[in-house]
């Protein structure tokens, strides 16, 4: 997927068209890394002219699944999908918004905050079943991934980047593709783009736009590395231990920068950020591995400058196992992170409405006895 050079293209239903040659982007470690572009209905990018709530909709966003880990069966995680998707027809719950206005929470988009399933068992395979249902009835799933499905630079329990580490980050990227593959597929209003790494192996970052909103996924965190291996690679580097700990690190960059580049000039465009990490988690977890010289204030900034860019913007995370809300100052605006509980084991979602014309309406944590 790294080869020099690569185009941006355009994916419509059945169909595969070049961009004009300004588009080509080169991936290396000094240059902007490329971009594929799948957008079955570009028209909905335009902003939405209702004066009252009738185009928001709904977004859950759930952090956390982890199947197959902690005790979350497939039975207790498909259960919570059937809920879910069940919330629009009781019309159990409701969003509040004020002045005696109120909006049924009904899902039309979910988004996955990473932690998808166990250690090194994330695959189309296993996990994509637990939501199909959602795909089946028409709504748009979203996945990113985290510290349990992507390998770390050091694991306590055994050798980092080993060739099973490696393969486990590639059925992890091939399952995130999927759910945005799927969910363009299976929905008209849904169109992305995907960033590729810096590097020969490393994430794919995905900017999309559903009914006029933005959704920016980030996977762990946006300073997540891409790497590479040297040539012959395990065979000649640590054989018998898997090929661990022979990888270089290469900054993401180049990433960040391409997804800034696509952020630019919409400012009125309402915007939800998506990450594992939350501002709020222990220093560790945005770790770069020394690709940069940025400190970890300067990665936090970056992050909180470019939601700060868009007028109605919010941040959602995962990882903390826990629901919080913190406010974070930039300049005269203020960036809302909402961290949301873990899903398995009576825990929740958080629900966001959100219009094209009027932002981000509500935000609300849906324990699973709500739903």
């Amino acid at each position: 997927m790294m080869a020099t050079g690569r185009i941006l293209r355009f994916v419509a239903t059945g169909a595969l068209v070049s961009v004009p040659l300004g588009l080509v982007v080169t991936a290396c470690s000094t240059t902007r890394p490329a971009l594929r572009q799948h957008d079955a209905a570009m028209a909905t990018d335009a902003a939405m002219t209702a004066t009252s709530h009738e185009d928001a909709f709904t977004v859950i966003f759930i952090g956390d699944p982890e199947a197959r880990m902690r005790g979350n069966t497939h039975e207790e995680i498909s259960g919570y999908v059937r809920r879910l998707l069940e919330l629009g027809e009781t019309r159990h719950e409701w969003f509040r918004l004020g002045d005696g206005q109120s909006h049924e929470i009904d899902p039309s988009l979910v988004i996955i905050g990473g932690d998808i399933s166990k250690d090194r068992q994330t695959s189309i395979d296993l996990d994509l079943p637990l939501w199909a249902p959602f795909f089946e009835a028409g709504i748009p799933v979203l996945a990113g991934f985290g510290n349990h499905d992507w390998e770390p630079e050091s694991w306590g329990d055994s050798p980092s980047y080993s060739l099973a580490g490696h393969r486990s980050n590639e059925s992890t990227t091939a399952f995130t593709r999927e759910t945005y593959r799927r969910s363009a597929e299976v929905s008209p209003n849904l169109a992305y783009r995907e960033i590729g790494p810096t590097a020969e192996h490393g994430p794919v970052t995905f900017h999309a736009t559903y009914k006029g909103v933005d959704i920016v996924n980030f996977n762990t965190f946006l300073y997540q590395p891409s790497y590479e291996y040297p040539a012959g690679w395990p065979l000649t580097c640590n054989l018998l231990g898997g090929g661990a700990g022979c990888q270089t690190f290469v900054s993401a960059e180049p990433q960040i920068e391409a997804m800034e580049l696509l952020l630019a000039g919409d400012a009125p465009k309402p915007t939800i950020f998506v990450q594992h990490y939350p501002l709020s988690t222990s220093d560790g977890w945005w770790d770069d591995y020394d690709t940069t010289e940025t400190t970890l204030a300067e990665r936090k900034k970056r992050l909180l400058d470019m939601i700060a860019n868009r007028e109605q913007a919010v941040f959602l995370a995962g990882h903390n196992h826990g629901s919080s809300q913190r406010p974070w100052p930039v300049g005269d605006r203020v960036v809302n992170e909402y961290v949301a509980p873990y899903f398995g084991n009576g825990g929740g979602v958080i629900a966001v409405l959100v219009s094209p014309s009027q932002g981000i309406l509500e935000v609300r944590t849906l324990r699973s006895s709500d739903f």
